[in-house]
Formats: C-alpha cells, structure tokens, sequence
C-alpha cells in the first residue's frame, strides 16, 4: 500500500511539473480587442477624434463611425455602430 502511495505521488508530482512547463498561447483577438479598448478610452479622454488600426474611427464620445464584423480563425468581433462596443462570437 505504502509503494502504491509513493508511486501516486510521484506521478502526480510529475504531471504538475509537466502542467508548469507548459505555455498557455494568448488568442489573437485577445490583443485585438485591448488594443481595441484602448484606443476607445484615448478618445473619451482626450476629448478628439482617434484612429485605430483597420480604418476604425471613433469621435470624441467614444462611439465608432461604422459598424462591421472582424474575423480572427473561428473567432469573429462585431464592432456597433455608435457605441462602439465590441461583441465576440
């Protein structure tokens, strides 16, 4: 019993090492969507109208100037028209 015991944990010892090592990889859109963010709160801050990557405008409300679906892999980003938020399916 004691030798099973011993045996268990060092396969589960070595399976969190294992866990460890491994890289989780950040999705694309992840970086998108913050750049994205951010660029939205320079123009509510800065009061002036901001441009972001892909012709995307927004005015000096944060609202953006026209609506339209972005795709990265499976993932698509619908950007509304006015608010400006984004929505990820």
């Amino acid at each position: 019993m004691l030798e099973m015991l011993i045996c268990l944990m060092m396969i589960a010892s070595l399976s969190l090492l294992g866990l460890s090592f491994h890289e989780y990889q950040v999705p694309e859109h992840y970086y998108f969507l913050n750049d994205l963010m951010l660029s939205q709160s320079e123009a509510l801050l800065q009061r002036r109208e901001q441009t972001f990557q892909s012709g995307i405008r927004y005015n000096s409300m944060g609202h953006i100037d026209m609506a339209r679906t972005l795709e990265f892999g499976k993932q698509k980003i619908t950007l509304n028209l006015g608010s400006g938020y984004a929505l990820v399916k």
